[in-house]
């Protein structure tokens, strides 16, 4: 009996550990906190605003852009916490518009 309680308060813990870094994950759509919401889908563009992991978004269109980490997508989005539209590279996103602009 008091191994079967034993297993059990490590599977428990095993599920609370995996659930609570799922959670933490998807808190947000930004990869990365500071990521760059541009004017435009270039690296020289205006910054409009700056998202963060714990910050959600609204996609609204796609578009090539400045190449980074090998992908030219950009997405057009506005960020629901601080209503800051503009431009950040799909790499640093976790969804995207599906239409483009």
């Amino acid at each position: 009996m008091r191994k079967a309680a034993k297993l059990s308060a490590v599977a428990l813990s095993t599920v609370a550990i995996v659930m609570g870094s799922v959670t933490a994950a998807h808190a947000g759509d930004y990869t990365e906190d500071g990521v760059r919401i541009r004017a435009n889908s270039t690296t020289t563009s205006a910054i409009n605003g700056l998202g963060y992991r714990s910050h959600t978004i609204t996609p609204i269109c796609y578009k090539a852009g400045t190449v980074i980490n090998g992908n030219k997508w950009w997405d057009k989005h506005r960020n629901n916490n601080t209503s800051v539209t503009g431009y950040s590279s799909m790499t640093l996103l976790t969804k995207w518009a599906k239409t483009p602009c």
